[in-house]
């Protein structure tokens, strides 16, 4: 999980110093936040799911 969201921090980095739209830049960082949702929503449901506690 972690290193699907460095990726993606490191892309939109990419896209920032490739002096990109500002356009590019946040549509790269909405994908960002809502990959990091997902990626969350699932680790803390399996997590639950296999009887763990906060």
């Amino acid at each position: 999980m972690d290193t699907l969201i460095l990726a993606g921090l490191l892309c939109v980095l990419f896209v920032i110093i490739k002096q990109s739209s500002r356009r590019a830049i946040l549509a790269a960082l909405w994908i960002v936040a809502l990959a990091c949702g997902v990626l969350l929503k699932l680790h803390i449901t399996s997590s639950l799911g296999s009887g763990l506690t906060w």
